[in-house]
C-alpha cells in the first residue's frame, strides 16, 4: 500500500504542473511580462522537485537524488523571488538572487560530499528558501503606499511558508550528525502536512495578486483618455472627488483650471486631424511637466483640459495658470517639419469651502474661461 506521502506529492506535482500552464497563459495574454514567466519556471522547478520525489528509488544514489532536489527547491523560490521583483521593480538585481542560490547549492554539496553533516545537509538549503520568502514578503508588501488586499495576502502567506520551511529547518539541523528518527517524524509531518499547505494557499494567492492587477489596469484604462495618456472626464470625477477632500484636510489651497486651446477648430483645418492630435498631445505633456507630480490632469473632451492643484500659498496655486499660459504661449509645437504657435485660455476657481463639488467647480472655472475667451483669448480668469 502506497504511504499517504506519496499522494501528497502526486497532488502537489499535478497543481505544479497546472500553475505553470496558468502562468505561462498569463504571461501568453498579458503582454509578456517577465515576471509571469519567471512564475511559470519557478512552478516548472517545483514539478521537477516533486517529480524527483517520487522517483527517489530509482536512484542509485541517494546524495544524486538529495542534491537535485535540493537544488530544484532554491530555483524554484529564486525564480519566484525574482519574478516579484520584477512585478514591483524593486531594485534587487538578479545576480545577487543567483549568488545567495550558489552559496546554497554549495552549501548542501559540501555537507553532503565533502564534509558529509546530516543536519547541515538537511537544513541549509531550507534556510536559503526563507530568505528568499521574506524578500519576497517583503518586496510585495512594500510596493506601494498601501497594499491592496491581494498583495496582503500574498505576503501574508510568503510569511507563513517562510515560517513553515524555518521550522523544518530547525528541527533537521537540531539532530546534528546523528539520525534522530524521533525529529525525523516530526520534520516529515511538517514537510508533508504544514508546507503543502502553505504552498497552494501562496500558490493562490500570488493568482489571485495577477487577478487584482489585471482589474486595476482594466479600471485605469477605462478612466484614461488613449490620445493623451491622462484622464478622462470620468477619470477625472472619480479621482479629484478623494483628492480634494484629502488637500482640504492638508489646509491646502485647492484650485481647479479648466484649460482651452484657442481656435483649435482652424488648427485641425489648416494641419488635419492628425496635427490636432499633436497639438493635444504635446500640450498635455507640457502641462504635465510644469505641475507638480500629486496634481490631477484630465481631458474633458476635444481640446479642453482640467487640472486640480493644491499649494501651501494662494499665491502659488493661482501662479500655475498664468504659467503654463506663458509656457503654452512660448512654445511652438512641432509637427513634422512645421511649427505650430498657439495659445490657451484658462478659468480658474478655488476650492476654498468643503461644500463645493467637482461638478460646481468645473461650472464655475468654465464661467471664468468664458469670460477669457470673450475678451479677447490668451488670459486667465479667477472666478
Amino acid at each position: 500500500m502506497e504511504s499517504p506521502f506519496t499522494y501528497i506529492l502526486i497532488t502537489l506535482f499535478f497543481s505544479s504542473i497546472l500553475l505553470s500552464i496558468i502562468f505561462y497563459m498569463t504571461w501568453q495574454t498579458m503582454g509578456k511580462q517577465k515576471y509571469a514567466l519567471m512564475f511559470s519556471l519557478s512552478f516548472l522547478a517545483s514539478t521537477v522537485l516533486w517529480a524527483n520525489a517520487l522517483i527517489k528509488s530509482l536512484f542509485l544514489s541517494p546524495n544524486l537524488y538529495w542534491m537535485i532536489g535540493c537544488s530544484m527547491s532554491m530555483l524554484s523560490v529564486l525564480l519566484g523571488t525574482w519574478g516579484h521583483c520584477l512585478r514591483t521593480h524593486t531594485q534587487i538585481h538578479p545576480a545577487a538572487l543567483l549568488m545567495l542560490g550558489i552559496i546554497g547549492m554549495a552549501l548542501t554539496y559540501y555537507f553532503t560530499f565533502i564534509s558529509p553533516h546530516l543536519g547541515l545537509r538537511m537544513s541549509v538549503y531550507l534556510y536559503i528558501d526563507v530568505v528568499f520568502l521574506m524578500i519576497t514578503s517583503i518586496v510585495i508588501i512594500r510596493h506601494r503606499k498601501q497594499s491592496r488586499p491581494a498583495e496582503i495576502g500574498t505576503s501574508i502567506m510568503h510569511f507563513l511558508f517562510a515560517g513553515c520551511l524555518f521550522i523544518a529547518a530547525s528541527i533537521a539541523l537540531s539532530q546534528g550528525n546523528k539520525f534522530d528518527a524521533e525529529l525525523i517524524k516530526l520534520y516529515s509531518i511538517i514537510n508533508f502536512t504544514a508546507l503543502p499547505a502553505a504552498y497552494v494557499g501562496m500558490s493562490v494567492f500570488v493568482i489571485y495578486m495577477l487577478a487584482s492587477d489585471l482589474a486595476e489596469e482594466m479600471k485605469l484604462l477605462a478612466m484614461t483618455d488613449s490620445l493623451t495618456n491622462c484622464l478622462n472626464r470620468r477619470g477625472f470625477y472619480v479621482h479629484a472627488k478623494q483628492q480634494i477632500l484629502e488637500l482640504q484636510k492638508q489646509a491646502q489651497h485647492v484650485c481647479l483650471i479648466y484649460c482651452d486651446i484657442d481656435k483649435f477648430k482652424a488648427i485641425n483645418d489648416r494641419y488635419g486631424h492628425a496635427g490636432g492630435d499633436q497639438v493635444l498631445v504635446s500640450i498635455s505633456q507640457m502641462i504635465k511637466q510644469h505641475i507638480k507630480k500629486d496634481d490631477l490632469l484630465g481631458r474633458m473632451g476635444g481640446e479642453e483640459f482640467v487640472i486640480l492643484i493644491g499649494r501651501t500659498c494662494y499665491d502659488d496655486a493661482k501662479s500655475v495658470a498664468e504659467r503654463l499660459r506663458s509656457i503654452i504661449n512660448d512654445t511652438p509645437i512641432q509637427y513634422g517639419e512645421l511649427h505650430i504657435s498657439i495659445t490657451a485660455s484658462f478659468g480658474v476657481v478655488e476650492l476654498s469651502s468643503q461644500d463645493v463639488s467637482v461638478e460646481q467647480a468645473i461650472n464655475l472655472a468654465d464661467k471664468a474661461l468664458y469670460q477669457a475667451k470673450s475678451s479677447g483669448r490668451n488670459k486667465v480668469v479667477f472666478s
